[in-house]
C-alpha cells in the first residue's frame, strides 16, 4: 500500500503511455516533472541499446535497489526480449556464474553496478563496455542505469503498489 495517497487526478502527461502506471500516478504529484520523466523513460526505452541488454541492466538495477515494481513490471518484458528465467533469476537473485552470461552481458551487469556502488565506472569496465557498444550506447547505458535508479528512489521511498502490466509495453522500443 503506498505510503501517501495517489492523487486524486493524475498529470495529463499519462496519456502518452499505453496504461497509467502507478510509478506515473504517484508522479502526479508533482505535475511539472511528471510529463519529463515520462519523456525520457520513452526515450530511455527507444534508445540504440539492444532491448534485450537494455531489460537485463533494467532488471539488474530494479534487483540491487530492492526495487519490487520495476522487477515485476519488467521481467515479462525481459523474457519477451529473450533473456532467459535462469538469466534473470541469476540476476535478482544477485549472482552471477560463471557462463551464465556472455561478454557483453557481463560488461553490462558490472557497469550497472559500478555506477550503483560508486556512481562512476572504472577505466577496465569503460574499455569492456566500448568493446560491445558505441559511445552513444554507452552513454544510453549509464542514462538507463540512473533513470531506473531515480525511479526505484520514488517507489520504494513511497511505497508505489506494483501493478504488473509488462507486457503491454513489449512494442515500445523494439530494436
Amino acid at each position: 500500500m503506498a505510503r501517501i495517497p495517489y492523487p486524486e487526478r493524475s498529470a495529463e502527461a499519462l496519456d502518452k503511455l499505453p496504461t497509467p502506471l502507478n510509478a506515473f500516478r504517484m508522479l502526479s504529484h508533482a505535475p511539472e516533472l511528471t510529463g519529463p520523466a515520462i519523456d525520457l523513460g520513452l526515450a530511455v526505452l527507444g534508445s540504440s541499446l539492444p532491448v534485450r541488454l537494455r531489460e537485463l541492466v533494467i532488471v539488474a538495477v530494479a534487483a540491487r535497489t530492492d526495487c519490487a515494481y520495476g522487477v515485476v513490471q519488467h521481467r515479462p518484458i525481459a523474457l519477451h526480449a529473450g533473456v532467459t528465467a535462469e538469466q534473470l533469476d541469476a540476476v535478482v537473485e544477485l549472482r552471477a556464474e560463471e557462463g551464465e552470461f556472455d561478454a557483453a552481458e557481463s560488461a553490462l551487469l558490472t557497469a550497472a553496478e559500478e555506477l550503483l556502488a560508486r556512481h562512476t565506472l572504472t577505466d577496465g569496465t569503460l574499455g569492456s563496455l566500448r568493446e560491445h557498444l558505441t559511445d552513444r550506447q554507452v552513454v544510453e547505458l549509464i542514462t538507463t542505469v540512473g533513470y531506473y535508479t531515480m525511479l526505484a528512489g520514488l517507489l520504494n521511498g513511497l511505497g508505489v503498489d506494483i501493478d504488473p502490466v509488462g507486457e503491454q509495453y513489449w512494442e515500445l522500443g523494439r530494436r
